[in-house]
């Protein structure tokens, strides 16, 4: 929470924890590693975003460039996914997605580095020119490529661009299913404004976005936001939407507003006020 604090106060860009929940200091951590890096809200983690982690960090360790025993798995969260209003971020909220990441043996970075390509620079400047992967669905590509975006820049698109792809940074982006019977969308279905088609080509054909290949289809319809109305509602069947070591998380901790007995309540405020 004192590191989150931090960040949130402008007094450091990014905090760092271990899978053990302790702060890492990213300097240390990241110097000259392979970082794979999957950003998301993680409200909850779901069996979607264990596929893009296992799927993105195999294909992250096959690449050449990469020193397998020099790779660093990051889950990020930006402050503008941590925001509940429009200036207020629910700290509540913040450690139970922290703590669940952590309990799944990862390392949880929370920055507040909104566009990939800020990221992208902060983290460069460990890694020494090492590669970093990064783990995005195909939505969120679409968003990178729309210059709205970008209108504070006097390069726009290709100043950000240049940022995000020149340190060695490579894309693997996740399919989606708009219905459930509908076939994949990948980056062949991928919807952008024609002038940016030899831009995507481009990137495309350098290696610069790839497919994530072998993905799990029969968890493509999981949407975290239906999946945390489950969890308020205690709609049956959520359980079998994330992995059980969230779902246990939540239920024993009543994580998510998710609705315990008034005992269980009880004691975890009591515990959480002698802590």
């Amino acid at each position: 929470l004192m590191a989150l604090q931090l960040v949130k106060n402008g007094l450091t860009q990014a905090a760092m924890f271990g899978p053990d929940g302790t702060v890492l200091q990213p300097s240390e951590a990241l110097y000259k590693k392979n970082v794979m890096v999957l950003r998301g809200r993680f409200r909850p983690v779901t069996h979607v975003n264990l596929d893009m982690l296992n799927i993105g960090l195999e294909m992250f360790e096959q690449e050449p460039d990469v020193n397998q025993d020099k790779v660093m798995m990051l889950c990020e969260l930006t402050l503008s996914d941590l925001r509940a209003g429009a200036d207020d971020i629910d700290e509540k909220d913040f450690l139970y997605r922290a703590d669940i990441l952590c309990r799944l043996g990862e390392n949880v970075l929370n920055s507040s580095y909104q566009r990939h390509y800020r990221l992208v620079s902060y983290l460069s400047q460990y890694t020494r020119g090492q590669k970093i992967g990064i783990v995005l669905g195909i939505h969120n590509l679409e968003r990178i490529f729309d210059e709205s975006y970008y209108t504070d820049l006097k390069g726009g698109v290709l100043e950000s661009f240049g940022v995000l792809f020149g340190n060695n940074v490579k894309l693997y982006v996740y399919p989606s299913k708009d219905k459930p019977d509908a076939p994949l969308r990948t980056l062949d279905q991928i919807n952008l404004p024609e002038v940016q088609a030899n831009l995507f080509q481009y990137l495309h054909d350098n290696q610069k976005l790839v497919n994530m290949q072998n993905v799990n289809e029969e968890v493509l319809n999981i949407i975290s936001d239906n999946v945390l109305e489950m969890i308020r509602t205690a709609t049956p069947g959520w359980e079998k939407m994330v992995p059980w070591l969230v779902a246990e998380a939540i239920k024993e901790n009543c994580l998510f507003d998710y609705p315990c007995e008034p005992e269980q309540k009880e004691k975890l405020a009591g515990k959480t006020k002698v802590n």
